[in-house]
């Protein structure tokens, strides 16, 4: 069969042997990814060859490789063992790990972020982590903080304490490692309490904050913020704003995205423009729909007819520097209200590549089994560019 270039198309990662090398299938967990490489900061399955039976190992940090098709467990020095619901960032080499212990649902944490560069390692081939600590008594203990990394900088908002979501802004800067607090939001403006489970995009020295659920706990209800108003806060003047959003003027069936939360949101660094939404549930219904958001006009696009191949919520997603979306992880709802987690790792291209890529990524579809068996000499003499041979002979150390 001729390659053919598939944008808004998905396809699923194969599960290669062996199996006690795959992570558990855990929601509500942070994934980050290069051209090369998903990471993910997860438990494993461990196989004693001596007693052949499987043992569940701690978190640590483990990365799948694309080509290869197959995890591997990163080495690493002073990264603790015990975080819940994490986020990953990367920039660069640099990789940050912020998360936390001692979890009681809708109650103050301990959090940590811890922060390592991938690329050095010590003696014992292993990458070491340094923690950052809080300082000027600025708080990272609260649950469902949004985080995300512009540059030099880590954007912290506050997350949900008692059902209380405070919007409190704080900004730490990864040179000289210290803490600033932007805004202190608590009580000065509306939706910012008995809310949870928002989402956090970057752009041109603005933060956009979207969705949420309301909890009206005397009632043991809630109802969830719509998608035709964002909040933006701008870095400039330290102040909150709220703008109206534009419908997608090319779907008859659905102007804005329906109502929901524990959705997947992701954005792009090359293309920081564009945020997208997938998948998610309103506590009622489950979507497989997938939206762009333009965040320069606030126009909406549904990317129809691509969808995920089911409905889902509760999943992780990124987006590498070249396009291309993956989810991971989350839970399926079917047609027949089953619901159960599934750990595929599913991608679809949801920008057009430059030729480059597209034309490697033809190459993979051809040859990737001979150049995996080639040798260095063979590869070298096969004149590919540098990026693409050291991407080859990363994939070729796990086979």
């Amino acid at each position: 069969m001729e390659y053919k270039f598939k944008h808004l198309v998905f396809d699923i990662h194969p599960k290669n042997p062996p199996e006690w090398n795959r992570p558990l299938c855990v929601i509500d967990q942070g994934i980050a990814c290069n051209d090369d490489y998903l990471f993910k900061y997860n438990r494993y399955r461990k196989h004693s060859a001596e007693n052949k039976s499987e043992e569940l190992v701690n978190e640590t940090l483990i990365r799948y490789n694309f080509i290869a098709d197959r995890w591997e467990k990163i080495k690493c020095k002073n990264l603790p063992t015990y975080f819940k619901l994490t986020s990953i960032l990367l920039s660069g080499n640099l990789i940050i790990i912020h998360g936390g212990k001692d979890f009681e649902y809708i109650n103050k944490y301990t959090f940590q972020i811890f922060i390592g560069n991938l690329t050095k390692k010590n003696q014992y081939d292993c990458v070491e982590f340094e923690e950052i600590c809080s300082t000027n008594g600025i708080p990272i203990t609260e649950y469902g903080q949004p985080v995300l990394i512009d540059g030099q900088f880590v954007y912290f908002l506050n997350g949900t304490s008692e059902y209380q979501n405070e919007m409190d802004v704080y900004r730490l800067d990864l040179c000289s490692k210290k803490w600033q607090l932007l805004c202190q939001a608590r009580g000065q403006y509306p939706k910012t309490d008995e809310s949870l489970r928002r989402e956090v995009a970057y752009y041109d020295n603005h933060l956009y904050m979207f969705g949420g659920a309301h909890v009206m706990i005397l009632l043991k209800n809630m109802f969830l913020d719509t998608f035709e108003e964002i909040q933006v806060f701008d870095i400039s003047t330290n102040k909150w704003d709220y703008f109206k959003t534009l419908p997608d003027l090319q779907n008859s069936s659905s102007s804005y995205p329906a109502n929901r939360c524990y959705y997947g949101w992701a954005q792009c660094a090359t293309q920081p423009e564009y945020v997208y939404m997938s998948g998610g549930s309103d506590n009622f219904n489950f979507f497989s729909d997938i939206w762009r958001l333009n965040l320069i006009t606030l126009q909406w696009c549904n990317l129809m007819p691509c969808k995920l191949p089911k409905s889902m919520f509760l999943h992780s997603s990124t987006i590498v520097p070249s396009g291309r979306i993956y989810y991971y992880n989350g839970i399926v709802s079917t047609e027949a209200i089953d619901m159960y987690q599934k750990d595929d790792i599913l991608c679809a291209w949801v920008r057009i590549p430059k030729l480059k890529a597209m034309c490697w990524d033809a190459m993979l579809y051809y040859f990737k089994n001979k150049m995996l068996k080639s040798s260095l000499e063979d590869l070298k003499n096969m004149g590919l560019p540098l990026e693409y041979y050291e991407s080859i002979i990363k994939a070729k150390t796990l086979i």
